[in-house]
């Protein structure tokens, strides 16, 4: 069952760890990982370390296993979206999080997302699977999304909800109050500066050419940065920096002002309120996922009963 911890408790437990170079974040589709990968990615530009988000296999595959590909390319910070416990068992030591979502939420932001704004940019077999969904009845869609996702719903089951090193999350409390939740998960990471350490120009300074570095790389011949500015390494984000990262990428930031609970379908974005499932799923369906996925629900700690639902 995922760990209820406590923030000091994290604090406890990162002490009883080695220092180790590597942190990861594991995550699951529809999971907020693209939110959570935009924060990390700014996090890590302004300290000046290497972060890198792997979705698939085939994306590491090339240099043979998740391991290698960190080795080669010297990361700091990992994001494996769509954590596959078989993959991991070759990354080194390394202090990671973990974040879940109520699986029945997954399923039907997976069949909105699926059938309108996902990119289908390198995943072929989601072009089918929308043109399939857009023929279909919204009872039937939701039918061919369970079986559309079963690999995220399966890659959770067997996931080992009680290692050490991971800190176990779950998406409703971390997107309701965001700066709670990242203080921890920064802490737990040792990437946060402690409170009562204040503001420092020079490393102040050093955060904001560190960011401009990177800014506009894409658009550059080589990847070359668009100002020539140095890069340092830094060990610790200010909790102020962090503070202003978030406010950029809030809900409403990320879809022009909408609140949370007023519903976009076509949006990536759509909704962002958990217990949404109940607005869309039939009897039917819920037998259906009970069926397949009930003892899940009670192993997140969603249910705390396998009879969770009795028709």
């Amino acid at each position: 069952m995922p760990s209820l911890a406590s923030p000091a408790s994290d604090l406890l437990r990162a002490d009883r760890l080695h220092e180790v170079p590597l942190r990861v974040f594991y995550g699951h589709h529809k999971c907020a990982t693209a939110w959570i990968d935009g924060i990390l990615r700014e996090v890590c530009l302004h300290l000046g370390i290497r972060f890198k988000i792997v979705h698939l296999p085939k994306h590491f595959e090339a240099v043979g296993s998740l391991g290698r590909l960190v080795a080669q390319e010297r990361l700091d910070v990992l994001a494996y979206t769509n954590a596959d416990a078989a993959h991991v068992a070759d990354l080194p030591a390394h202090r990671g999080f973990h974040v879940v979502r109520d699986p029945r939420d997954i399923w039907v932001s997976a069949y909105f997302s699926h059938r309108h704004s996902h990119s289908t940019k390198g995943w072929p077999e989601l072009e089918h699977h929308r043109r399939e969904l857009q023929r279909l009845s919204k009872e039937e869609g939701l039918f061919r999304e369970l079986a559309f996702s079963r690999p995220t719903f399966e890659e959770m089951q067997s996931w080992d909800y009680t290692q050490d090193h991971v800190l176990e999350l779950k998406m409703e409390g971390l997107t309701a109050d965001p700066l709670t939740g990242f203080v921890r998960i920064l802490t737990w990471l040792d990437l946060l500066e402690k409170q009562g350490e204040g503001v420092h120009p020079v490393r102040t300074a050093t955060l904001r050419l560190n960011r401009l570095n990177h800014r506009g790389r894409r658009f550059m011949p080589g990847n070359l940065p668009v100002f020539p500015v140095p890069r340092r390494r830094l060990a610790r984000i200010p909790r102020s920096e962090l503070g202003r990262i978030l406010r950029q990428r809030s809900f409403a930031r990320l879809t022009g002002g909408r609140k949370r609970g007023t519903e976009n379908v076509k949006s990536h974005y759509r909704k962002g309120t958990p217990g949404d499932w109940r607005n869309h799923l039939s009897e039917a369906h819920i037998r259906a996922f009970k069926e397949r996925y009930g003892d899940l629900l009670v192993t997140l700690g969603y249910e705390t009963s396998p009879d969770w639902y009795l028709p």
